[in-house]
Parts: structure tokens; C-alpha cells; sequence
């Protein structure tokens, strides 16, 4: 029995994922049979069954009459949980952020310099800066404005206000990553107000010449979490303190 109920909670699991995965590429409500399209093993009704009770158990939700459904902050969590383990950044991607690290760049340039490389890889919003200092940079504004999140102009608003808010209280990040390195805050867990419909990342880094810092990748709750975990990481193992 405890076998069987083990399989269950993993088939939910791939059913979530699977949901969360469509729903990041799509930004529309994913339904059973677009689930179907990926598991033809897994009857339909099986599929609707284990969506619902996602939905019951709140990692799922319908935003309106559709039969489609959209991840919960508590879906993304638990996806994003089961993914920090297992995220690695290509070579390529490595070598474009270490060439950054090694250039002979004052402190403001090699923090915007940082940011341009993130974004460049991500295509996210991107704020760079040093702990304790004056220096901010942030870049990708007209990339995110093309996210369909932004349609609604309530969103944008509250995403202007955002920037505002981290411009204002850049020089408190350091005490989001004082016991863990990087985090990942989603929707109501984010720490700043205006972020609570978005997904905040953020990695501290520290700098062969000796000063520290922060980088953001702030965007929809539906962003590339993979990727962008991945580069998370990489400034953890390989510019952590």
C-alpha cells in the first residue's frame, strides 16, 4: 500500500510539472488534453483526476470558468524544489559570466557589465548591485514588458512601483541572502510588497578584488525557473563568498 500510494504522489508530481512546463511556454490555462499530448500513457480520465486533486490540494487553480488550470504560488514552489538540485548552466553560459568576473573593470562597470550578461542570457529583468553601496543598475524593463502579464496595466503598475522599491531599499538585500546564498521568493512569499505577483531570484556573489553584491531576476511567476536557477547556482559555487 505505502508503494502504491508513493507512485500516486510521483505521478502528481510529473502531472504538475508537466502542467507548470506548458504553462510557462504558453502563459494560457492548461487543460487534461494538453497534458495527454505528453503522457499517452496515462488514460485522460486519470490525468483529470490527478489535476483535480491538485486543485483540492492547492498546487492548482482555475482563474475562471475554463477547464484550463494555472499553477498556485504553492505549485511553483513545489516545482522550483524539486528543480534546485537538478539545474546545471551550459559551458557557454559559464564562460559568458566568468569572462565578466575576470575583466579588468572598475566596481561600476563590472556590475553593469554583470547585469548585461544576465540579461542578455535570460531576457528577464535584471538589477545588479554592491552590498552597502550606492550602486544600482537595472536592465531588461522593455524585455519583461513583453511577457502577456503586462497587458494588464494593474501589473504594470504594481511592476513600476516594484522598481521603485528595490531602487529604494537596494541596500537591504544583503539580509534576503544573510543565511542562504541564493533564494527564490514566489508571489506571496516575496519579501517586498509590490513583488507579491511576481517570482524573485536573488545571489549574492563575491568578487575576486575583494567587494560583494547582489543580482535580481524579477519577471511573472511564470518564468523560465530552470534557466534562470541555473545561473543562481553557478554564481553561488563558483563567486559565493
Amino acid at each position: 500500500m505505502r508503494l502504491e500510494k508513493n507512485m500516486i504522489a510521483q505521478r502528481q508530481k510529473s502531472i504538475l510539472d508537466a502542467v507548470i512546463r506548458e504553462h510557462i511556454r504558453t502563459a494560457r490555462p492548461v487543460a487534461s488534453q494538453d497534458i495527454r499530448e505528453r503522457y499517452r500513457h496515462i488514460s485522460p480520465a486519470t490525468i483529470r483526476h490527478e489535476m483535480s486533486q491538485l486543485d483540492e490540494e492547492g498546487y492548482l487553480e482555475q482563474p475562471h470558468t475554463s477547464a484550463g488550470r494555472v499553477p498556485t504560488d504553492e505549485g511553483y514552489r513545489s516545482f522550483v524544489d524539486r528543480l534546485t538540485e537538478r539545474v546545471e548552466l551550459p559551458e557557454r553560459e559559464q564562460k559568458r559570466i566568468r569572462a565578466v568576473f575576470t575583466a579588468e573593470n572598475d566596481e561600476e562597470v563590472f556590475v553593469r557589465a554583470l547585469g548585461a550578461a544576465v540579461l542578455e542570457l535570460t531576457g528577464s529583468f535584471v538589477a545588479a548591485g554592491i552590498f552597502d553601496d550606492a550602486v544600482l543598475y537595472d536592465l531588461g524593463f522593455s524585455e519583461v514588458l513583453a511577457e502577456p502579464e503586462f497587458r494588464e496595466a494593474e501589473y504594470l503598475e504594481s511592476f513600476g512601483r516594484l522598481i521603485d522599491e528595490l531602487h529604494q531599499n537596494h541596500r537591504n538585500m544583503a539580509a534576503y541572502v544573510e543565511h542562504e546564498r541564493h533564494r527564490v521568493f514566489i508571489g506571496h512569499e516575496n519579501p517586498m510588497r509590490e513583488a507579491r505577483q511576481c517570482a524573485m531570484m536573488l545571489a549574492s556573489w563575491h568578487h575576486p578584488r575583494g567587494f560583494s553584491g547582489f543580482l535580481t531576476i524579477l519577471g511573472p511567476r511564470r518564468m523560465d525557473y530552470r534557466k534562470n536557477l541555473g545561473i543562481m547556482r553557478y554564481l553561488e559555487e563558483e563567486f559565493g563568498e
